[in-house]
């Protein structure tokens, strides 16, 4: 019966199809976002109170970071027990990752405030070619660092290996690095305008939402080249990627999509057909 020509319930819908093709990577970004918008303020004051002592700074990162990682994938968890689990499995890797960093923004942000302060008094092409180098490098190192924790995270390698994996995958997934480390200027830039709020909010400020855009960007990279490639050598499928590509079984099932192709119920319908895996 149709009501004024919008609701007809005597043909079949659409329906959804399961080779249904993936949302643009904004739009999913976007679903994502949203859908966890609140839990990100959780999460935040629960990172912020494991980063409180300074030596487990890495620590609460790789925790942060394979719980946005679980965002990234769809993947129903706990929040804290996920937190937790990944903090204690991953705590020696991280605390040694955690005290170079911190080494690695003293010594960026001194010789930064060095040849900021050299160029100002001597604009040679000398001095503003070292600045230049200083601030490309501390942007690589940061890069390196969508890769790091989340490796860690992820895989079980070497810090040797993660490091050496991280540079590389630095170049192989730059487009969506440089889309990262814009936000992450933007929101730099943002906290040093509002600097006095920014203190006293500091437990609030969803650190969280730069560190989901990172795995986000850069969990696929990882996947293409280090993930997939590891099972595709022992002949295996990656259990993270659906395969819609599979044939069909012949065992009975419950429910089988028809994609639209239903037709209007007029008999006994059959019970048998294909299972959709």
């Amino acid at each position: 019966m149709a009501f004024f020509g919008f609701f007809d319930y005597s043909k079949a819908g659409k329906g959804v199809s399961k080779n249904e093709p993936e949302k643009r990577r904004f739009f999913k970004f976007m679903e994502l976002f949203g859908r966890k918008f609140w839990k990100f303020f959780y999460i935040n004051m629960l990172y912020f109170l494991f980063c409180i002592p300074i030596i487990t700074f890495g620590p609460a990162t790789v925790a942060l970071t394979q719980v946005m990682r679980k965002f990234t994938l769809e993947q129903p968890i706990f929040i804290f027990d996920e937190f937790w689990k990944a903090f204690k499995k991953n705590f020696k890797q991280g605390v040694i990752i955690g005290i170079f960093d911190v080494i690695f923004i003293l010594a960026f942000f001194i010789a930064y405030l060095y040849y900021n302060h050299l160029t100002a008094v001597e604009p040679t092409l000398f001095n503003l070619a070292l600045m230049s180098m200083t601030i490309a490098a501390g942007c690589f190192i940061l890069m390196m660092h969508f890769y790091i924790y989340l490796q860690i995270a992820t895989l079980t390698l070497s810090l040797n290996q993660i490091i050496k994996n991280s540079m590389l995958l630095v170049i192989l997934g730059i487009k969506g690095n440089l889309v990262t480390l814009l936000f992450i200027a933007l929101f730099t830039a943002g906290i040093y305008m509002f600097f006095l709020f920014a203190v006293f909010l500091l437990p609030l400020i969803p650190f969280a939402w730069l560190n989901f855009l990172m795995v986000f960007n850069a969990y696929p990279v990882i996947t293409k080249y280090i993930i997939t490639p590891f099972y595709e050598a022992r002949g295996e499928k990656n259990p993270e990627i659906p395969d819609w590509s599979q044939e069909e079984s012949e065992e009975e099932v419950l429910f089988e999509d028809w994609g639209g192709r239903e037709a209007e119920i007029k008999s006994k319908p059959k019970t048998k057909g294909k299972v959709i895996r």
